[in-house]
């Protein structure tokens, strides 16, 4: 825009003088006129600059009044409009545990944070699979501020990586520093606007300390340095995913105690993954929470030839088979039995063995058997059984001593 014509609309924008001061509807007037012919980008921020002066200056106690009808209608959404909306459905990254937004990745120093990470981007990639849940696919950055370009070789190749150019992009710790810099010294706007350019999916920040400068336990410094990333991350639909380090001696295995610092962090995230391994142990926990994201954990074990995560399935299914095993495998050595004997062959509480046995007998695993004259109930395998027992049978039992309990 010229010199000339920004001031012919600096001149329209003028009120008539006058005697009297020129209401507020005058006033909003002059000042829409005078925006109308600023780029879009500059008025946006005037806009802003605006609002939040006039409403520092409205809510003084001793506010002029005009100062009040100055500012915009304050929006709101009826409940009717939300409800007879129809919004569209979560456009996941990763089906069930990997929505658009901020999420960040916590764990101990090598428990395999890394690897995970380098396989949710593989994932994207290529659009697959990922612990047997779709993932959609799209161009990848990573941040990896703790690698070189040697050791992210070996990395992929040990993954067997196999991509075309493109399609993953690297950003070392070198260039993060010399040409974005700290998330919370003004990098973030930068690169906001690099992953605008480049349209990218998903960006996996390695590791969150070395992205930003200053205190982790100042809410204000981490809500500048994550809070516009969040934002754009909802908004745009891209998986910004930043890999973090959980605070030592802490024994919880919930992932929202394990945000490093501030509550700031954890009150902004959208989701939380928490990687849980025990020493000397192959297995771990992926814990996962979050807004949109349902409660889950993960049964984990890390393959040492493919250097992949592999899933077993949740936790929990995880768990019940295998007390379940143990409620066959005691069956098995033990013979015809009754719930005691049973639950203390397997190790486990009576309350508990007798619920995992009634989803046993519901598979066709183990049969139920009821003796009419004693009340008692004895389980039996199914495939192990020789007799052809009926409900009013009387079971022979192999376990001396083993007293009768009815149900």
């Amino acid at each position: 825009m010229t010199t000339a014509t920004l001031k012919e609309i600096t001149e329209k924008a003028k009120v008539p003088a006058r005697n009297k001061k020129p209401n507020s509807d005058e006033m909003k007037q002059a000042f829409e006129t005078y925006l109308s012919g600023l780029p879009t980008e500059l008025r946006a921020k005037l806009e802003i600059y605006n609002n939040r002066v006039i409403t520092n200056a409205a809510n003084n106690d001793q506010a002029n009044p005009i100062i009040e009808n100055l500012l915009p209608e304050i929006k709101i959404i009826d409940a009717a409009t939300i409800l007879s909306t129809e919004y569209p459905p979560i456009d996941w990254i990763v089906k069930d545990y990997l929505a658009p937004g901020l999420t960040f990745i916590v764990g101990k120093p090598k428990v395999g944070k890394s690897w995970l990470a380098l396989q949710l981007a593989q994932s994207v990639l290529t659009g697959g699979k990922m612990f047997d849940r779709d993932v959609k696919s799209g161009r990848v950055l990573i941040l990896a501020l703790e690698d070189n370009e040697r050791r992210l070789n070996d990395r992929m190749k040990m993954q067997g990586w196999n991509i075309k150019p493109g399609s993953v992009d690297f950003m070392l710790a070198d260039t993060f520093r010399d040409q974005i810099a700290a998330l919370n010294t003004g990098g973030g706007k930068r690169l906001l606007k690099f992953i605008e350019k480049k349209k990218y999916r998903l960006v996996i920040v390695d590791t969150f300390s070395r992205s930003i400068q200053g205190d982790q336990l100042d809410p204000e410094q981490m809500t500048k340095a994550v809070g516009p990333l969040q934002q754009y991350a909802l908004s745009k639909g891209v998986a910004l995913v930043i890999v973090d380090h959980m605070p030592k001696n802490s024994p919880s295995q919930n992932p929202i105690d394990h945000v490093y610092g501030s509550v700031a962090k954890a009150g902004i995230t959208d989701s939380l993954w928490g990687l849980y391994k025990e020493q000397g142990k192959a297995g771990a926990k992926l814990a996962i929470t979050g807004r949109d994201v349902p409660e889950t954990e993960l049964k984990l074990t890390f393959d040492t030839r493919l250097f992949f995560w592999h899933c077993e399935g949740t936790a929990l299914d995880v768990e019940l088979t295998s007390q379940r095993r143990a409620i066959l495998e005691a069956l098995r050595d033990l013979g015809r039995s009754q719930l005691k004997a049973i639950a203390d062959g397997a190790g486990q509480r009576q309350n508990h063995c007798h619920t995992r046995l009634q989803d046993l007998v519901n598979a066709g695993l183990v049969r139920r058997i009821a003796d009419a004259q004693t009340q008692n109930v004895f389980y039996e395998l199914i495939n192990e059984s020789s007799d052809s027992s009926t409900s009013n049978a009387s079971p022979r039992v192999r376990r001396a001593g083993s007293p009768g309990i009815a149900g």
